[in-house]
């Protein structure tokens, strides 16, 4: 009954917060304003810019928060691993070397690649490779699997250096964009994340008891039926797609799904029916809060929303860390 009323609390909050965050910005709307645009009574300018502007990337910010959110949460649960995030398996580093690659392109030859797409696509790739480089007979060691990712992390990281010196009179935009930025999102965006993210969450909707099952170990999990190989081959590919996606529209944005799957897993438990939906909430809402501060904190200067969720998502992070210390201390 507590859950229940806390996930109601919950759903309303992230509604009600949605309409509020979207008030502010370099044009402030009333929610009574905010009414009349949605429903269609009200047009003008300032309408035209909240339904072109505001509202395409307040959807991009829950989208991507709540698809980082449930993929960090079908990882931790996986891998059993309270550290995994959709970025542990190599999706950042790989996608910040298809977007400094768009540019070193286009400073030494002229060739203008898309950068989302060169973003995209090493995204995958560096997934890809992990995967590969852990692949043991047919198994993939959880141990290895997260040793392969830093590997491949640290090889990405060390071509993205390389370039950079290469390509030095765009640091300042590869920079901004290596920490994020929802800045040019656009009903295009909403389009593509939505079919995506809601894949993803049909996904481990339908696998999530196997989840929680291989949370208590692999040994168990093959006692009652669960395939480990095939659960984990199929998560790992399910947040790989939409981690990809995430970062080659808004960039590198962290903090998102490693914070948010603990702050679930205390309050509901990780075996909670309402655990999915809530963590898809609470992401998307956390990630709707730090790109409203990104935006109308320091305005018009934007910062980049990586640097926010990080700033935000640390010392929750570290408070989570002390609190399960004490209680086991306890």
């Amino acid at each position: 009954m507590k859950r229940t009323v806390l996930f109601v609390l919950l759903s309303t909050a992230s509604i009600l917060g949605m309409l509020w965050f979207s008030s502010f910005g370099t044009i402030s709307y009333s929610l009574g304003e905010i009414f009349e645009i949605l429903i269609g009574n009200s047009s003008g300018t300032a309408s035209s810019i909240y339904l072109n502007l505001r509202l395409p990337r307040l959807l991009v910010a829950f989208l991507i928060g709540s698809g980082l959110a449930v993929g960090g949460n079908g990882l931790q649960l996986t891998l059993k691993n309270p550290l995994a995030d959709p970025y542990i398996i190599g999706i950042s580093a790989g996608a910040s070397f298809g977007a400094v690659l768009s540019l070193f392109l286009r400073e030494v030859s002229r060739l203008d690649l898309n950068m989302n797409t060169l973003a995209f696509a090493f995204a995958l790739f560096s997934s890809f490779l992990t995967y590969t480089i852990s692949r043991r007979g047919g198994r993939i060691p959880i141990t290895t699997l997260v040793l392969s990712g830093v590997i491949v992390s640290f090889l990405f990281n060390a071509a993205v250096t390389f370039l950079v010196v290469f390509a030095w009179r765009n640091v300042i935009t590869l920079h901004f964009w290596s920490l994020g930025s929802l800045s040019g999102a656009t009903w295009n965006d909403v389009f593509k994340l939505t079919p995506v993210i809601f894949a993803q969450y049909g996904i481990f909707a339908v696998i999530h008891r196997k989840m929680v099952i291989m949370a208590a170990g692999e040994e168990h999990a093959i006692t009652v039926g669960v395939r480990p190989e095939l659960l984990k081959f199929l998560v790992f590919f399910t947040v790989s797609i939409v981690s990809a996606v995430a970062v080659s529209t808004a960039g590198l944005i962290g903090f998102v799904g490693l914070v948010i799957p603990h702050m679930i897993r205390l309050a509901f438990g990780a075996d909670s029916k309402l655990n999915l939906p809530a963590t898809a909430l609470l992401g998307g809402l956390f990630l709707v809060i730090c790109d409203t501060f990104a935006r109308t904190l320091f305005q018009p200067t934007e910062l980049p929303i990586g640097a926010v969720t990080a700033l935000v998502g640390a010392p929750v992070f570290i408070f989570l860390l002390r609190s399960k210390e004490v209680a086991k201390d306890g």
